[in-house]
């Protein structure tokens, strides 16, 4: 539990110190990650914006629950995402594994340490993961991964 409040802090304060000083507009975004047909609970989901001009704003972020399901958190717990593009990337870690590290840079942001889908998601420079987040949509996101 320790690790997970101590992740949420750490991706939460890595946003904000990289994100500009405007507060955008978001809108409701949720979805579900399933590994094999079945939930990846615990795992950590992460939208990377790509419009040139929000590169630097906020990543809208969530862990997902027993069930694989997520709400994206963005400047408060369950409010959303702001509509646009965006990269994901997701990891897995392992539950008896150590807390996964983070990096951030110009390029974006990634995780090492044991991820069960084996880092295939978790960089945004190389995901094959992209959504888009609409003004007046349900956003709901379904992600199957093998």
């Amino acid at each position: 539990m320790l690790r997970t409040i101590l992740l949420y802090g750490l991706v939460a304060m890595v946003g904000l110190g990289c994100g500009a000083d405007r507060k955008l507009q978001v809108v409701k975004a949720s979805g579900e990650v399933l590994v094999g047909g079945k939930p990846a609970e615990g795992a950590l989901v992460v939208f990377h914006p790509q419009e040139k001009d929000r590169e630097r704003d906020v990543k809208p972020f969530a862990k997902t629950d027993a069930q694989g399901k997520f709400v994206l958190n963005t400047y408060e717990e369950g409010d959303g995402a702001t509509p646009g593009e965006y990269k994901v990337t997701i990891v897995w870690n392992k539950a008896d594994g150590p807390a996964p590290k983070f990096s951030f840079s110009e390029e974006g942001g990634k995780s090492t340490g044991p991820d069960r889908l084996g880092g295939r998601y978790g960089n945004p420079a190389n995901t094959s993961l992209w959504k888009t987040v609409k003004k007046g949509e349900a956003n709901l996101f379904k992600f199957e991964l093998n």
